[in-house]
């Protein structure tokens, strides 16, 4: 034979032992598609790789890149405990890290090797075989480690680990985007869940009471938010209107907010005096949350009957009062620190009288701060100038026009805060 020419494959033997591999391989890869659960799908590779090749042991690590670890899906002789390195650490961390196959004879002469692993599972680790599992892509996805061989690797064993490791990528990235889209919806149905429980929090608020003409709601930028709002009926016609925004957003604020939802409730039936409900519960939540954690509040009674209200201001916007006839002014105050933030403080409460018709508006920063498609906020001006167009309007009048003055601003840019809105109007 010439040099340079390859020689044909004319012995029976390699087209055999060739089309052995090939129907192991093809054998593999449909044991590797007949599940997507991702602890099954490691279980089959091992099982695969230990008939087909001899060896004792074996683990899969799965590549956690979010935090640079590996993750042992499968490890035989660990006894379900998951074992996790850093990628570039040990022999499987340094095949995650190159991408190569490493094949040792000895893994103590290694200085790669980890041997702390063998005395804690009374194990001897002689030799190792160790190569990367790759996606359609050739990212690393995985690691499969072999350990002890009951017989020296052939080509054949090199070549069938080689054919099966892009099927093993395959299934270990359809397992992996399986189990995310299950954790996803499973986080969906909890978040649908909490939003339900969050809107049953929000009161019922009667279109009037003692007279007063009441109308409020909350809109959640999210599924679940940290706005609140309380509404308690007592004696004499009086009522008290309570709102407040946690700090932060997500499910930690919804967590606070609940809490708060629940401290406020206990504090009216058995406290009545706005200034010690804002020490009890800020106090409460000096104790109970984080230093970065506080929520500015706005603790109103009403009393219709002598034309008056009597408020705490915690760190909260000031409330708007709309005259009967379109003049729109601020409450004026000092206020107080948000509650949650220092201990020990003594809040004061304002006493205001109004004139029949008035209305009073307040909300929670998400109405203010409202962002248009570039960036800009609704701001005080045109809130104002919302509220001086609906001035003698009913209460649900007043807050609808707020509402549709703000949807029409923001347009199709999404909202990043949660809004709250309340209109409250004294009889004539």
């Amino acid at each position: 034979m010439r040099p340079g020419m390859t020689r044909p494959l004319d012995l029976p033997q390699d087209a055999l032992r060739n089309l052995n591999r090939l129907h192991r391989i093809l054998e593999a890869a449909k044991l590797l598609n007949s599940t997507i659960d991702l602890s099954e799908v490691t279980g089959i590779i091992l099982r695969l790789v230990r008939d087909e090749v001899g060896v004792d042991r074996g683990s899969v690590f799965v590549v956690d890149r979010e935090r640079q670890l590996l993750r042992s899906m499968v490890a035989q002789g660990v006894d379900d405990q998951e074992i996790t390195l850093p990628i570039g650490q040990g022999i499987a961390g340094a095949v995650a890290a190159t991408g190569e196959i490493i094949d040792i004879l000895d893994a103590y002469s290694d200085p790669r090797f980890d041997s702390s692993f063998d005395p804690i599972l009374g194990y001897r680790t002689n030799d190792i075989y160790c190569m990367p599992i790759v996606n359609r892509n050739g990212g690393i996805v995985g690691v499969l480690e072999l350990m002890n061989r009951t017989r020296p690797f052939t080509e054949e064993d090199a070549g069938f680990l080689a054919g099966v490791s892009v099927h093993v990528g395959l299934a270990l990235e359809n397992a992996r985007m399986h189990k995310e889209i299950l954790e996803k919806r499973k986080i969906e149905q909890e978040l649908v869940l909490a939003r339900e429980i969050q809107q049953n929090f929000c009161p019922e608020l009667p279109e009037s009471f003692g007279g007063v003409q009441i109308c409020g709601n909350i809109e959640m930028c999210d599924e679940v938010g940290g706005d609140y709002l309380g509404y308690f009926p007592l004696q004499n016609d009086r009522f008290i209107i309570m709102i407040g925004d946690v700090a932060g957003k997500g499910i930690g604020a919804a967590l606070v907010m609940s809490s708060l939802h629940a401290t406020c409730r206990a504090l009216v039936r058995h406290v009545h005096a706005l200034e010690h409900i804002a020490s009890i519960l800020n106090e409460t939540f000096v104790e109970t949350t984080a230093p970065q954690t506080f929520i500015t509040m706005l603790m109103m009674l009403v009393d219709p009957k002598n034309r008056r209200v009597h408020y705490i201001r915690a760190g909260h916007n000031h409330p708007f009062r709309i005259s009967p006839s379109g003049e729109v002014k601020v409450f004026e105050d000092v206020g107080g620190p948000p509650v949650g933030l220092l201990s020990r403080l003594h809040y004061s409460r304002e006493i205001v009288d109004l004139d029949p018709g008035t209305a009073i508006v307040i909300y929670t920063d998400g109405v203010s701060e409202a962002e248009n498609a570039l960036e800009e906020q609704f701001g005080m001006e045109r809130l104002s100038s919302v509220m001086r167009s609906y001035a003698g309007a009913s209460a649900k009048e007043i807050h609808a026009g707020i509402r549709h003055a703000l949807k029409g601003y923001v347009g199709d840019s999404p909202t990043h805060d949660d809004s709250t809105l309340v209109v409250l109007k004294l009889p004539d």
